[in-house]
């Protein structure tokens, strides 16, 4: 297994978090919760570095095309609109759930900013 971080330095791009977030919540979510060989994915932010990105947990380097990032599975692009500034592929050493074992997991989909219209005052 993999994992993989995706990051976007976004001080030199227009793309404002609200629509990042709404990307995600509306669209991204669901496309690429059905990206075959891919276990998990999680967004991050800093919006007062202008930082975006994600990491994924993907079974096999072979069903994920790292040349292809950020396209979704129907191989269209988000709202940043450009290639990530960086990608890091890394072998997965080992993976623990916390106390709240793979139930809290479960209880993490559908978590976040982008999926609860909010975002952060800083």
């Amino acid at each position: 297994m993999y994992v993989v971080i995706v990051a976007f330095d976004l001080k030199e791009s227009s793309v404002d978090f609200a629509e990042l977030r709404a990307w995600v919540r509306d669209r991204a979510a669901d496309d690429y919760s059905r990206l075959p060989g891919m276990r998990f994915k999680t967004w991050f932010s800093d919006e007062r570095k202008r930082l975006w990105g994600a990491v994924y947990l993907v079974e096999s380097m072979l069903s994920f095309d790292r040349d292809n990032l950020p396209l979704l599975p129907d191989g269209r692009t988000g709202p940043v609109g450009t290639r990530p500034t960086s990608v890091m592929v890394l072998e997965l050493e080992a993976f623990v759930t916390g106390p709240d074992g793979l139930d809290g997991i479960e209880a993490l989909a559908r978590q976040g900013l982008s999926m609860t219209g909010g975002g952060h005052d800083h």
